[in-house]
Parts: C-alpha cells; sequence; structure tokens
C-alpha cells in the first residue's frame, strides 16, 4: 500500500511546521535574553518567526479554495 499525499495534508504539514518554528523562536529567544547556552544551538529568533510565518500563511493559502483551480 503505498502513501498517498493529498494537498490538505500538504497544508495541514505547512501549518504545523510554522508553528514549531514559532515555538523555537520562543527558545532562541529565551536564551538570548537569559543566556543559557540556546543561542549557540538554535538561529535567530527573527528568522524562526519569519520562517513560521511563511509557512503558516502557505499552509492557510494551500487549503483555501483559490489555490485549487
Amino acid at each position: 500500500m503505498m502513501w498517498k499525499l493529498d494537498s490538505s495534508a500538504l497544508g495541514k504539514a505547512f501549518y504545523w511546521f510554522g508553528l514549531a518554528n514559532a515555538v523555537m523562536a520562543f527558545f532562541a529567544q529565551y536564551g538570548f535574553v537569559y543566556q543559557v547556552g540556546t543561542q549557540q544551538l538554535f538561529a535567530d529568533p527573527v528568522f524562526h518567526l519569519l520562517l513560521g510565518s511563511l509557512a503558516v500563511l502557505a499552509g492557510i493559502y494551500h487549503n483555501t479554495e483559490k489555490s485549487r483551480m
């Protein structure tokens, strides 16, 4: 049995990837503020926020009717 990737699953994957990036931005900013050493592990919080917002917008656009022409 082969796994079929439909468009709604791809939109949900974009959306959850964006939310995960928002959590990563929170932890990265926490590391910068409190100097706990996580700033060496994660990228800049602005990068995570921009990537997350782009992914959420892509997920929302992908689940709208306009993208299914």
